[in-house]
C-alpha cells in the first residue's frame, strides 16, 4: 500500500517536506536509532518522553511527534537534512524526480543505456534509459537491441505470441498493430 494509506509498522518511516521544496524519506525503526535521532536534532523532550521509548509506543503515539518532525525537516533544506542524517548514521534517501537519474552517481556508473531515438524531432539523437537493475556474474546487463521503429517486430512479436498469418493480417487491417511499410 502507499506510504499515506498504510497502517505503519515502525514510529519513523516516512517522507518528508523540507524548506526548499523537496521531499526526504527517513526511517527510525529502532529504539536505539530514535535515540540516536532526538539527540542529534536535540528533541530532547520526545527522546525523554516514556510513552516514545518503544517502536510500539511511538506507533501509537505518531500523532503526538509527527508535527514536530514535519517542522523540523520544513525547516531545512533537502541538502541540509540529508547531511544531518548521514552524519547521524541514520537510514535516508532523497525522493528524486526522474529528470534527476541522469545526474545519479551510481547510475552514471553503467547503470545507463544510451539509446538512439527514431522518431519526432529528434530521431537520430542519443538519449540515455536506466537499465535494468540486474546483474550476472557481476555484471550490468548490456543493451542488447536498440529502440524498436513503429512497427519494426509487430508481426513477428504477434505470431510468437501465437496469432496465425491470417490473424495477423486482420489485425493490420484493423489498425490494431503497424508494420513498417
Amino acid at each position: 500500500l502507499p506510504m499515506s494509506v498504510r497502517r505503519a509498522a515502525w514510529g519513523v518511516y516516512d517522507m518528508f517536506d523540507t524548506a526548499d521544496g523537496e521531499k526526504i524519506f527517513v526511517a527510525v525503526v529502532s529504539d536505539t536509532q530514535w535515540r540516536v535521532f532526538c539527540n542529534h536534532f536535540q528533541l530532547q523532550e520526545l527522546a525523554q518522553d516514556p510513552r516514545l521509548a518503544t517502536n510500539g509506543g511511538r506507533v501509537s503515539h505518531r500523532e503526538h511527534f509527527m508535527p514536530v518532525l514535519q517542522k523540523l525537516f520544513k525547516g531545512l533544506d533537502q541538502k541540509e537534512a540529508l547531511a544531518a542524517l548521514d552524519q547521524a548514521g541514520l537510514p535516508f534517501a532523497p525522493i528524486n524526480k526522474p529528470g534527476d537519474l541522469f545526474d545519479d552517481a551510481h547510475l552514471a556508473q553503467g547503470g545507463l543505456a544510451e539509446v538512439t531515438l527514431t522518431e519526432g524531432d529528434h530521431a537520430g539523437n542519443k538519449a540515455k534509459l536506466p537499465k535494468l537493475p540486474l546483474e550476472m556474474n557481476g555484471q550490468r546487463m548490456p543493451l542488447r537491441r536498440d529502440l524498436p521503429e513503429i512497427g519494426e517486430h509487430s508481426v513477428e512479436l504477434a505470431q510468437w505470441a501465437g496469432d496465425s498469418a491470417t490473424e495477423v493480417q486482420q489485425l493490420i487491417e484493423e489498425g490494431l498493430i503497424r508494420t513498417q511499410d
